[in-house]
């Protein structure tokens, strides 16, 4: 009888031990909370400058087929960007320059932010049918997807999505990385590839892929809501769509205005001419009619016949100051001599 109530007590004092000891360490905040750190809310990575870029390498870009990127294209240190066209960029095209180093400083600013958070869970090294909360997971090594991944934004339109790989990250013939129960594009999903990734032939991702090594997208790979960012490798494409995030700030249009600057030059310079052939022309044909118009008036007086031996003011002087019966009466002539006849007459 002793005994048992010895041993029931004994049990007793125990469980009372372990739930106390357990209550304090949910107090202290030391208790696993799985629940909890899964659905975690983590901030955005911020890429800066780096956000706006579709494609970013550190050495090449290079392109076969009819790629279309949705965003900024960018290179530095290197220079060499090929295959544009056939490929289409709708937006700005850096190769070399300020605005590229730029954001391979940012790029290499947010990998360092976004693989240095704390992970909730280990994943991989087969990604293939998980599906992921809200939150940061890591692949302690190769990470491979042969098939679908789900993200499950649980209705968070700014759920955040982090996936730390750290080596390479392989994506094998028509696989899938797609976000399901956001009510919004998932523009917070991020991936960290220490080594080099490759998506392969019709792989459909989602996220920004920030890789240390080469990004390779083999033919009709797609990348939504996201983009193809390297550090210090090159970004190899052939007929693939590259749309960066919608969350992004907006890329600067600079071949917008190249096409309209000229438009209104060629249409000032032939208003310019018109006028000039207009001007002349009244003035030649002023002076036409005028001078034709004395001509015909001045040769009627000339119709008679002893004025040759006149000078021109003369005729002029007659044809005004005389009156016109002297001209016209045929015994004018005859005028003239009769003193000499009156004189004999007298005689």
């Amino acid at each position: 009888m002793t005994s048992d109530f010895a041993r029931t007590a004994g049990t007793g004092l125990r469980f009372a031990r372990s739930a106390f000891l357990g209550s304090s360490l949910v107090l202290a905040g030391l208790a696993p909370t799985p629940s909890a750190t899964a659905t975690a809310a983590d901030a955005p990575v911020d890429l800066r400058t780096a956000g706006t870029y579709a494609v970013l390498a550190d050495g090449s870009v290079t392109n076969t087929g009819d790629t279309v990127v949705n965003g900024d294209l960018g290179v530095h240190p290197g220079t060499e960007v090929t295959g544009f066209p056939p490929g289409v960029v709708n937006g700005q095209v850096n190769a070399g320059n300020a605005a590229a180093e730029r954001a391979q400083s940012d790029l290499t600013t947010a990998y360092e932010d976004a693989a240095g958070r704390p992970s909730s869970r280990i994943v991989g090294p087969q990604l293939e049918g998980q599906t992921l909360t809200p939150g940061v997971y890591r692949a302690s090594a190769d990470a491979s997807l042969d098939g679908t991944l789900t993200l499950d934004a649980q209705g968070n339109a700014g759920a955040v999505f982090i996936i730390q790989v750290d080596s390479g990250l392989t994506t094998a013939q028509n696989s899938d990385v797609r976000v399901v129960n956001s009510p919004g594009p998932a523009c917070n999903v991020f991936w960290t590839v220490g080594d080099s990734a490759n998506l392969g032939t019709n792989t459909s991702f989602v996220g920004r892929i920030m890789a240390v090594n080469a990004v390779t997208l083999e033919s009709t790979a797609r990348i939504e809501q996201g983009g193809a960012l390297s550090r210090d490798g090159a970004v190899t494409l052939d007929t693939n769509a590259v749309t960066r995030s919608d969350c992004a700030a907006p890329a600067a249009p600079t071949r917008a205005p190249s096409p309209t600057s000229p438009t209104p030059s060629p249409t000032v310079s032939p208003t310019s001419p018109s006028p000039s052939p207009t001007t002349p022309r009244p003035t030649r044909t002023t002076p036409r009619p005028t001078s034709p118009t004395p001509s015909p008036t001045t040769p009627s007086p000339t119709g008679t016949t002893p004025s040759p031996t006149t000078p021109e003011p003369d005729e002029t002087e007659t044809e005004t100051a005389a009156p016109g019966p002297d001209l016209t009466v045929p015994g004018a002539p005859e005028v003239e001599v009769p003193p000499e006849a009156a004189g004999s007459d007298n005689e």
